[in-house]
Formats: structure tokens, sequence, C-alpha cells
């Protein structure tokens, strides 16, 4: 059996997850701290968060250290190698409380092909713990003093742009979602990424579009929810010279808006876990437009 067989096997298509995504999330059932540092004026702490459903999210949170009253916060779903480690970046948050996820899932992600295909179902169930896991970590920074519950946003960058719609539109605590170099039909992206590995394209077409199913985007597409978000106000930042998201698939996002909404174009390529500069550039985007909101 191929891989490509192999991996329809092992991954079959499964039926619309959102109705449960509610109790998968469950209530907080602890909070383990894990660690906790000091940077410039502010204080970061990893947090695991365990749910009553068995879930844990692991959750970074950065705070200014003399937080005297609660502050906006946005939390942050980024790419798969940079995770909750996107707190870091910024060197100053202005005084806005910055969180960010890692995705749940606890495989090697740089295995080899065949233990990939192998591992394929847990992969798919990370990725859909991912929206509990979003709603599950709402939860608790809402409880906190530092943060202001009325002024909470939501972001989703690189892989976390595909996903961060659904949360979004399901959880109206979030006054605006950010959509951070995406765009929708996930498998035209794959198709685009999967060009150096899979040169014959029927065959690099019909990968992406297994793919796709894997990821459940037959449910789960930003184009399904992002209008769904309205009459909460959704920002998309997309790059001009972006190699890994076709125009076509940046485009539906668009087409795919609710009112109101708000598209920035900035210079350069895709936001990745080795382009720190770029990484920083998107974090002041969105903290410098909360500023612009605020009185901090």
């Amino acid at each position: 059996m191929t891989g490509l067989g192999l991996a329809v096997v092992l991954v079959p298509v499964i039926p619309d997850p959102s109705p449960g995504f509610a109790e998968r999330k469950g209530d907080i059932a602890s909070v383990r701290e894990t660690a906790s540092w000091m940077v410039g004026n502010d204080v970061v702490t990893e947090l695991t968060l365990r749910s009553t459903s068995g879930l844990e999210v692991e959750l970074s949170v950065r705070r200014p250290a003399d937080a005297s009253h609660p502050r906006p916060l946005i939390l942050m779903l980024a790419g798969v190698g940079t995770g909750r480690n996107a707190v870091r970046f910024p060197a100053d948050t202005g005084g806005v409380v910055m969180a960010a996820l890692s995705y749940p899932y606890r495989g090697d992600r740089h295995a080899g092909t065949g233990a990939l295909l192998l591992d394929l179902p847990r992969m798919q169930r990370a990725l859909l713990d991912t929206i509990p896991a979003v709603l599950l970590a709402t939860d608790w920074l809402m409880q906190q003093p530092y943060v202001d519950p009325g002024k909470v946003e939501l972001a989703g960058g690189s892989m976390g742009a595909f996903v961060v719609s659904v949360p979004g539109a399901l959880d109206t605590r979030f006054r605006r979602v950010w959509i951070v170099h995406g765009g929708a039909a996930p498998a035209l992206v794959f198709r685009e990424t999967l060009k150096d590995r899979i040169r014959f394209a029927p065959a690099r077409a019909l990968t992406a579009e297994l793919l796709a199913a894997i990821a459940c985007s037959h449910h789960l597409a930003p184009e399904k929810w992002v209008g769904r978000i309205s009459p909460r106000p959704v920002v998309v930042v997309n790059a001009r010279d972006d190699e890994s998201i076709p125009k076509e698939s940046v485009e539906r996002l668009h087409r795919a808006l609710g009112d109101p909404s708000e598209v920035i174009w900035t210079q350069g390529g895709h936001v990745l876990p080795d382009r720190e500069a770029v990484i920083e550039a998107l974090a002041e985007v969105i903290l410098s437009k909360m500023r612009e909101d605020e009185t901090l």
C-alpha cells in the first residue's frame, strides 16, 4: 500500500466536530506554573492548564509587572514552530497583556514520512483540540485580575490563521479577531507547499485534498467561519511577497469577510519561526492598533 493509500485508511473524513467543542473544552481542573521570568518590565509565565475533559493546554502569559488595573489582552495562536513563544518577541508591549498557546500535539514534527503517516490520527485529534484549547485558555485568562474581560482580542498567524476563525466565531467574548498571513481553501495552500516535494501535479493535487480532509477543512475552513464573526470586527494582515499562501487563497478569504473588516498589507514574506524580525513587526501591528484604542 502506498503512503497515500495508508493515510486514507488511517484517517477517515470525520463528521462536523464543532458540536463537540464545548464538551471537549470542559472546565478548568488544575493550573500548573512551569516557569516564570522577567522581560524588561514584564513578567512572563508559562503554565499548563488541565480540563475536566482531560485536555491539556500549554500557555504563556506576558503582563506588566506593575499591572495596577485590568489591561487589554491579545491571545495568540501562532505558527507550529513558534507556539507559546510568541509572547517573547515584542520588545515593548506598551501595557497590553499577551498570551499565546502551543498546539496540543506531542509527537515529533520532524519524524520521517512513514512515522508521520502512522501518527496522522493523533495529529488530526491535536488539530481539532486546538479550538477547545483556545476556549479553555480564554476561560482562565478572563478570571485573571490583570485582564479586562471587555477588551480581549484573538489573533491567529500562519497555521493559526487557518484555525482562528472558528473560536473567533464561537466565542463572542473576543471583541476583535486578527488573521495574520493566512488565507482560505486550505487545499490550495497544501498544493503550494508540496510543489518541491511532489512534482507530478495530479498526485500533488490529490495529496493536498487528502491533507485538507485530514485537517477537517470541509467543516472548519476559514471561509466557512470568518463571516460568522460579524458584527464584531475582523482584521486581516497579509504579506505582499508571501511565498507560502497562494494569491487565490488570500482572495477567497477576503471575499468571505463580513462587516466590519479591514485588510492590512505588509512588505516581505511569510512569517516563519526563524524570521524573528517579521514576527516582531507583525506583533507591533497588532499592539499598536490596540494601544490606539486604549489609555493604558
